[in-house]
């Protein structure tokens, strides 16, 4: 769950500016297509608004425009984590014990990259997961994991 080296240097930039804004930076994701895509992910306690979005985006787009941190074009998206968030920090993940998880790993375990089930625990190596489809829990390491997200459970 390690953000890429530009992804970092926008989030250490940008951080300070949107707290100053009430805010908390969730993550920030860079997309390399025909034109990089760079995603801000804020949050509040109370959620987060379309014009704190809009907000956001004029204000920090501006200072990486003066700044130069991008070199190239790009495009500025800034969001809301959202009901099924990605989890840049393993922090993150702790908070949400008890719920769904979908976990994608860089090297696979048995063969196996992709995982889904209840996080019942979390610590300084790695997360637990009970597997929907297999009777013992699993453990998967911070290091191995690509990506891992909230499933959301309609109620």
């Amino acid at each position: 769950m390690e953000q890429g080296s530009l992804a970092k240097k926008i989030s250490d930039f940008v951080k300070p500016a949107i707290g100053d804004m009430g805010l908390s930076l969730w993550g920030v994701e860079v997309t390399s297509a025909n034109r990089p895509t760079v995603i801000i992910y804020i949050d509040s306690e109370s959620g987060v608004s379309i014009d704190q979005c809009a907000k956001v985006s004029r204000e920090v787009g501006l200072m990486l425009e003066v700044e130069e941190i991008i070199s190239s074009a790009y495009v500025l998206e800034v969001s809301s984590p959202g009901l099924e968030r990605k989890f840049f920090k393993p922090e993150q993940v702790t908070a949400n014990i008890g719920k769904k998880l979908e976990v994608a790993l860089t090297i696979p375990i048995e063969g196996r990259k992709n995982f889904r089930g209840t996080l019942t625990e979390t610590d300084d190596e790695g997360l637990v997961l009970q597997l929907e489809d297999q009777e013992e829990p699993v453990k998967l390491d911070w290091d191995r994991i690509r990506k891992a997200k909230l499933i959301h459970e309609f109620k």
